[in-house]
């Protein structure tokens, strides 16, 4: 266990998407003495208990400040902030700062897979990768892969099920595993990380609540739905291909879209690490896929009553 000696624990991007999903678990965690930081001209509202760091992302100096005398630094920033390599800032400050503990902003592949390491789309993530181990001597890092989520993909419609038109696309064929976890299960994920250091300080933490195939999530989905779907297919080398191009024409947007889905379905190991989760040695329940196809029916058909 943590034993004190990480108390006190910053979080940075609290109020994205992937942020406000860990808050709270780490609020609900007495060994924790939480803050937030935030940019100065930050328009997020936090509840008034939390100590709230505003500061100049600009500003080094102001930066390492506001680290100092912190034990951890969770970062849940997002692609904009990650392409303007701010976590790369965020690691150096910390390292001058005497931080113990950073947990990068990563929460999807394996990023150690080559599949992965060689989209462009993830440069800036593999620089704040290899600038933390380059100084895992002064400070340590958990990097956390948790695959798609699948409660956020699936409501939204981004893993290529459209729950409300009830209709798919499959990528080669459907057939290949991926691992996945609910967003909102990913603050207990930390929580657990944080309390067992001895299991994942300078280590790669493999995080899945279900592993399947696409073929499997649309015979549940054409179950919970009753209904016959629309499906459509495609190859994970055609959209790989399709974000090469869209990345070269500067279309970045189009292009993190392609590579994301290609990486997700393409079967070759950097979104599928079912033979090596920790789900059980840092005592995290799994969910059924059944059970999370179930619920992701209800949430949408309930949003359009």
């Amino acid at each position: 266990m943590s034993g004190g000696r990480y108390k006190n624990v910053l979080l940075i991007g609290a109020s994205g998407n992937v942020g406000k999903n860990i808050l709270p678990d780490l609020l609900a965690d007495p060994d924790f003495k939480v803050s937030i930081l935030s940019r100065t001209d930050s328009s997020a509202i936090f509840p008034s208990n939390i100590n709230i760091i505003q500061v100049n992302y600009s500003d080094k100096s102001a930066l390492v400040q506001a680290l100092t005398g912190q034990d951890v630094v969770i970062s849940a920033v997002g692609g904009e902030a990650l392409m303007k390599y701010l976590e790369k800032v965020l690691i150096e400050a910390a390292l001058e700062a005497g931080v113990k503990w950073f947990i990068p902003s990563e929460y999807g592949f394996d990023l150690d897979h080559s599949s992965a390491s060689s989209i462009p789309i993830n440069i800036h993530q593999l620089e704040s990768i290899k600038l933390l181990r380059q100084h895992e001597s002064r400070i340590a890092h958990t990097f956390i892969s948790t695959g798609a989520f699948l409660d956020r993909g699936l409501d939204s419609g981004f893993l290529c099920f459209d729950l409300v038109n009830h209709s798919a696309t499959l990528y080669d064929e459907g057939k290949h595993l991926v691992s996945g976890t609910l967003l909102k299960n990913l603050g207990k994920a930390i929580v657990a990380i944080l309390h067992h250091p001895e299991l994942t300080l300078n280590k790669r933490i493999y995080i899945a609540d279900a592993t399947f195939t696409q073929q499997e999530v649309l015979v549940l989905l054409e179950k919970y739905t009753s209904t016959k779907w629309t499906v459509k297919h495609t190859t994970t080398e055609e959209t790989l291909k399709q974000g090469q191009e869209e990345w070269t024409r500067g279309n970045f947007l189009d292009a993190y879209i392609a590579f994301i889905l290609g990486l997700i379905y393409n079967g070759e190991g950097a979104c599928d690490f079912e033979d090596k989760t920790h789900n059980k040695a840092l005592g995290l329940e799994r969910v059924s896929l059944e059970q999370i196809v179930n619920e992701a029916v209800q949430r949408v058909e309930a949003a359009a009553h």
